[in-house]
């Protein structure tokens, strides 16, 4: 018994000196966070903290953003002098979302760069965030960011919200309504690079000779390689053409190659054909004969038979970046039919901002109208639709005024696409706009003639 005793005190003796012995850690540093440069201020218990609310900001006053590079991302709240590492003990995370679906997310030194000098004030932390469209590989258009710290403590705040439109230094060029005497613009559908889309574009010509084998002389040259559309004619040879009663009647040969190879080459050019043409006063009708003959079906199956009338379907014109850095406006037509006014206006608005039409999300096109510009209500009298904006209206595209007129034609064009809409006024909470982008506002406006004009 007397040695069981004296066992259990020589531990507890052994232990106790144990005590006092230097421990060597250089085992443990390379085990620490690679992150350590990043550290902030270990906050207090929770309730401790309550004299300071906690929450996020910005060094940027604006939340909605275009093109935004580096800023500083904020925490607030009370923070002692002990100190704890990024990624050990909290994460900072960038979510990123686009029509309210999460696509993105990053974490950390993903878009985090460093951590800015605090020490004037003990209630902030503040880290260095690259939100550049190169640092995060995001394409152009609009989303919405949610920033936000892991710390237990910053539960219940509510992440930081940023809206940010991404669009890089593309040229656009404004829409015209003036040609020079002895002069006149045509416009010509040409099919982008991947034949998805027909995109208007306004060529100047001489205003001499017969306009309707101009047209088609000018399409069969292809759209000029500094648009970046797709490159050569968009339509086969046409040896005859001619125009009684509004109808164009379109003379082509019994073999027309690969027009009549593929579905979406074929439709491409038929839709070149007509919406070209039509484009014209005083032609409302295309109709096409191959070899001189009326046949049911040509362009790869399509029926053919009837005229193509002229296209009168609303449309809504959203933009197109191409590979040149052009930045052009192509129409999608809204498909479905009788819709009553009200909720075709807040449709057209609805896919201005979303990309969205007839339910499918166009997303290699740019929505132009940030989400935080509102359609507060609509009139609509003689022929004149009045839009009335909230006040975020005014401020968007900071000093862009190439972007503004964009975003401008792309509302006009889009909302005068509706039949019965002539001209468009705008309001912000009521009252009038005197002008946006160095356009003139301040009476109701119509849609340029020229549309995509061709440098």
């Amino acid at each position: 018994m007397y040695k069981i005793f004296l066992n259990l005190f020589l531990i507890v003796i052994i232990y106790f000196l144990a005590s006092f012995i230097p421990l060597d850690t250089s085992e443990f540093e390379s085990a620490k966070n690679t992150l350590n440069n990043f550290t902030l201020s270990k906050p207090k218990p929770a309730e401790d903290m309550e004299s300071i609310n906690r929450s996020y900001k910005t060094n940027i006053s604006e939340t909605h953003l275009h093109n935004p590079t580096n800023m500083q991302f904020i925490m607030i709240g009370e923070f002692d002098k002990g100190s704890f590492s990024l990624d050990n003990d909290h994460d900072i995370i960038l979510e990123v979302y686009r029509n309210d679906n999460l696509i993105k997310k990053y974490v950390n030194t993903e878009f985090i760069v460093g951590l800015d000098d605090t020490e004037f004030n003990k209630n902030e932390i503040k880290y260095s965030i690259n939100i550049s469209q190169e640092n995060l590989d995001l394409k152009n258009g609009q989303y919405r960011f949610k920033i936000f710290s892991t710390l237990e403590i910053f539960d219940n705040v509510p992440p930081y919200e940023l809206f940010v439109n991404y669009l890089n230094s593309s040229d656009y060029i404004s829409a015209k309504n003036t040609v020079r005497d002895g002069e006149m613009y045509i416009t010509l559908y040409f099919p982008n690079d991947n034949h998805q889309y027909l995109v208007p574009i306004s060529r100047k010509i001489p205003k001499t000779g017969e306009i309707y084998r101009k047209i088609i002389n000018n399409l069969l040259l292809g759209a000029n390689p500094s648009l970046g559309l797709n490159s050569g004619s968009p339509i086969p040879h046409v040896p005859r053409i001619w125009v009684s009663s509004g109808m164009a009647t379109i003379y082509l040969p019994n073999n027309i190659g690969i027009y009549d190879q593929s579905s979406t080459v074929s439709q491409s050019a038929l839709n070149s054909f007509v919406n070209t043409l039509t484009s014209l006063n005083g032609i409302d009708r295309v109709k096409f004969l191959k070899g001189g003959r009326e046949v049911e079906r040509f362009f790869h199956n399509t029926y053919i038979k009837e005229p193509f009338q002229r296209n009168s379907f609303p449309r809504v014109y959203l933009g197109l970046q191409t590979n040149t850095e052009r930045l052009l406006l192509a129409p999608i037509e809204i498909s479905e039919n009788n819709i009553e006014m009200e909720q075709l206006v807040r449709n057209i608005f609805n896919s201005l901002q979303t990309g969205i039409v007839n339910n499918y999300h166009h997303e290699s096109l740019l929505a132009l109208i940030p989400r935080s510009v509102e359609l507060l209500n609509y009139e609509y009298s003689n022929n004149l639709l009045t839009l009335n904006l909230s006040k975020d209206f005014i401020n968007i595209y900071n000093k862009k005024d190439g972007i503004k007129k964009m975003m401008l034609d792309s509302i006009l064009y889009s909302f005068t696409s509706i039949p019965e809409v002539n001209k468009i006024s705008i309001k912000v909470n009521g009252n009038p706009v005197d002008s946006f982008g160095g356009v003139d506002l301040s009476k109701p406006i119509a849609a340029p003639k020229f549309i995509n004009v061709e440098i």
